[in-house]
């Protein structure tokens, strides 16, 4: 149940609601910004907190308030000339949203404004009894949040002396921009609810190591980067309050989405036979071939025997993985460009699916096209400077682990970059391939400080400007053509037929907590990942997936070799698909909940409704046979170690 929220500034940042009276740090910051001087040797991240000042004009009104400083003390003392108006309104149903403008005549740049931040010295239970629950990667559930973020101190990088902060970054760590804290009775939500599709970190903080006084703060960090002379104004931060518990974001999230950019997602009708695929890497980052393009229908024909009709081919191209990005030609040392086609129609006329690779977002700086103009396309740091990323793939020696491949990352407010991107598209297809995996195109953002792009002085929109160039790469493939992309982002992974799981609850770890974006956007296809071989414990992570309907990441020995070699692991790979198989509307067309009633510790569970007719996926992770205690299906017996579907 949503409780309505009374907010309230009189002389500092109050939240009251029925039964909900937390306690407010005394003089805590509810807003902080951050100024650069943009000079070399000059404060870059110079600090301005709400508690450091004058009392400003305050202006209330029966649903909210205007807070507005005519200007800004900076911690070191300075006076800047920055007009800020922070505003609040509650809705109809109590939701708080927050408001900024700052109008900017000083000689810094407001780089960074984090507001709201809700800063609270006690909430409804003590510290150690809170969960915070993050969308990380598909979620992760953080319990006792305070310690978890002390955790967080770097000992050296930060102003830890300060405050303790730790940072989640969207879109990339996380897959939506919201968190729910569960404190007693009562769950805070705090979620960006902008129409502009920009980059956020939601942000916790903690008191220094050396203070006795306990706080946590929960809050949103926006990147405005806003230039003298220029004014700007965010909206769309939103605060709610329930009496339940995180499934109420969750919906409150998914409601907004409906009404602000997400369309009815319609799956091709093809990917009903998508189980997974075998991820294969031909040639590695350091040169070493492992398969030809001759070879790939007997890898084919060995997934195939395992329900696994998919090939995500890696390194397909002359220079191998991690190299020559964005050349992407067939290779000689594989067979050349008509094998590569027999190899891909070979496949394709037994009934399964070659996606070639390429990444939608590095750039291979020893190339030619970088040093002749890609340089040029590349989004730059906050000194002009192009973002790098360092691989260290190597073999079994020492010097590539010290570095190998140095990457620069291509800027979508560039007229050229997206156009290479398209490029690569039609060539890939030109090949015969039945659609384009672009790595990274989902994860990656970057904040472009380079004002000669299209985004001009706007550094924070590097998601909204990529998604033109996915609507069209979609627009381009026909219903037996596919398009996928790495990780799962909520604006993102609705325009992609597929996502290659990376981040927190793509595999079995304790904190792992996938219902949050399974609950909140059910139809997303996304893989298991990070399972390369039969590792002790194979199985489990296998059982994993299968509860939460991931589809299976095949990479054995990390990419480098086929289900050939593993018929062990293909075995139970087959067993899942054929399982999944008798419910596959469910899985695919049906909502996604957590289990209607509560199950012992151990027992996975994940339920599927499917035009009223609902199932309940289970996995046994304990030593004990597990009966079900309700359901149509109710006495049924569930192994120790096993997995199965029960109707419910």
């Amino acid at each position: 149940m949503q409780k309505k929220i009374v907010s309230a500034f009189d002389p500092v940042f109050l939240v009251r609601a029925d039964g909900f009276s937390p306690v407010m740090t005394p003089n805590g910051d509810f807003f902080r910004l951050y100024l650069d001087y943009c000079a070399p040797g000059k404060n870059r991240e110079l600090a301005v907190c709400a508690s450091r000042q004058p009392a400003p004009e305050v202006i209330s009104s029966s649903d909210g308030y205007q807070i507005i400083y005519p200007y800004l003390l900076a911690e070191d003392g300075t006076k800047h000339d920055i007009r800020l108006t922070l505003s609040s309104e509650t809705d109809e149903k109590g939701a708080v949203h927050f408001a900024f403008e700052v109008q900017n005549n000083s000689s810094a740049r407001v780089n960074e404004v984090q507001y709201p931040l809700l800063d609270f010295s006690k909430l409804g239970d003590d510290f150690q009894n809170d969960i915070l629950y993050l969308p990380d990667g598909l979620g992760r559930k953080i319990v006792n949040p305070h310690l978890d973020t002390q955790l967080s101190h770097t000992e050296y990088m930060a102003a830890d002396y300060k405050n303790i902060v730790k940072m989640y970054k969207y879109p990339g760590q996380l897959s939506m921009p919201w968190a729910a804290l569960q404190s007693g009775a009562h769950t805070l939500y705090l979620g960006s609810h902008s129409k502009t599709w920009r980059q956020i970190s939601i942000i916790t903080e903690t008191e220094p190591r050396q203070e006795e006084e306990n706080r946590f703060m929960l809050g949103i960090a926006s990147y405005p980067a806003v230039m003298s002379g220029e004014t700007l104004a965010y909206d769309g931060f939103t605060f709610a309050l329930f009496e339940g518990d995180w499934r109420e974001g969750a919906d409150l999230y998914r409601k907004w989405a409906e009404s602000a950019w997400l369309t009815p997602i319609r799956h091709k009708k093809s990917i009903e036979n998508l189980n997974g695929w075998q991820r294969i890497i031909m040639k590695h980052q350091f040169g070493e071939i492992y398969l030809k393009y001759e070879d790939l229908p007997r890898v084919f024909r060995a997934g195939k025997k395992y329900g696994i009709n998919m090939i995500l081919l890696f390194a397909w191209w002359e220079e191998g993985m991690d190299n020559g990005y964005p050349n992407y030609q067939p290779s000689e040392d594989l067979g050349g460009a008509e094998a590569l086609r027999r190899a891909i129609q070979t496949i394709n006329d037994e009934g399964g699916q070659v996606i070639l690779y390429a990444n939608g977002h590095i750039i291979d700086i020893s190339t030619e096209y970088y040093k002749t103009e890609g340089y040029k396309y590349t989004t730059k740091d906050i000194d002009g400077n192009d973002y790098r990323e360092h691989y260290m793939f190597s073999n079994s020696g020492t010097i590539l682990k010290m570095g190998n491949k140095s990457f620069a990352a291509g800027c979508y407010g560039t007229k050229e970059w997206p156009e290479k991107i398209m490029e690569i598209e039609k060539r890939h297809l030109a090949l015969g391939s039945n659609g384009t995996f672009f790595d990274q195109l989902g994860c990656g953002f970057y904040l472009c400080f380079d004002k000669n792009h299209s985004h001009g002085n706007r550094i924070d929109i590097d998601p909204e400007l990529r998604l033109p160039t996915v609507k069209k790469i979609q627009e381009g493939l026909n219903g037996d053509q596919w398009f996928g992309t790495e990780w799962v982002i909520d604006r993102m992974s609705p325009h992609v037929d597929f996502t290659h799981g990376c981040g927190c609850g793509m595999t079995y770890t304790p904190d792992a907590y996938p219902y949050l974006f399974r609950y909140a956007f059910p139809e997303i296809i996304t893989s298991n990942r990070f399972l390369h071989d039969e590792k002790r414990g194979w199985k489990k992570h296998l059982n994993y997936a299968f509860v939460f309907g991931l589809i299976y990441d095949v990479s054995i020995y990390r990419c480098r070799a086929s289900l050939l070699d593993a018929p062990v692991f293909g075995e139970y790979v087959k067993t899942l698909v054929d399982m999944r198989r008798k419910y596959l509307n469910h899985f695919i067309y049906g909502k996604f909940n957590t289990p209607s009633f509560v199950l012992p510790e151990k027992i996975w569970g994940a339920e599927y409704t499917f035009e009223g007719d609902a199932v309940i996926a289970l996995w046994n992770d304990t030593e004990n046979d597990y009966v079900l205690p309700v359901g149509r299906d109710k006495g049924s017996v569930l192994r120790a170690g096993e997995v199965n579907i029960f109707r419910v």
